[in-house]
């Protein structure tokens, strides 16, 4: 299987958050993305890795993120990769606004790893969409 990013040369960003109390599910996590992208036939991730667990942002800044968003527009990137919609949010509405401000800034697709990809996301079992790799609330990108 093969995905398209509408552009063969970019490569695909990968969005990760290190929890505090256990920083090494972030490298489990980067793992899973590095091993999906090969999968995909797509190159490795540049990675935007936040220092803070989701559900303890509130109004805390999110500076890889906001870098993140800063590529996207700025072409570098237009495919991303994620471990679970759980990185940007535990709300749900605060998913939605981080996806829509990804597609605002030119992200074309965000990708959630597959249950079997990832060990680390059984604690999660909120984190797939309605089929493997879609997040949850996600649009398909009109071509």
């Amino acid at each position: 299987m093969r995905v398209s990013d509408n552009s063969p040369t970019l490569q695909p960003a990968a969005y990760l958050c290190r929890p505090p109390r256990n920083p090494r599910t972030a490298y489990g996590d980067g793992e899973a993305l590095r091993h999906f992208a090969a999968r995909l036939g797509l190159p490795a991730p540049v990675f935007y890795l936040d220092d803070v667990h989701p559900s303890s942002w509130g109004h805390r800044s999110r500076p890889q993120f906001e870098t993140l968003v800063r590529a996207v527009i700025d072409g570098t990137h237009r495919l991303l990769l994620i471990p679970g919609p759980w990185v940007f949010s535990s709300d749900e509405g605060r998913i939605r606004l981080s996806l829509r401000v990804l597609s605002a800034a030119g992200c074309t697709r965000v990708l959630a790893l597959p249950k079997h990809h990832a060990t680390v996301l059984q604690e999660h079992p909120a984190t797939v969409g309605e089929r493997p790799g879609r997040v949850p609330g996600q649009r398909r990108p009109s071509v």
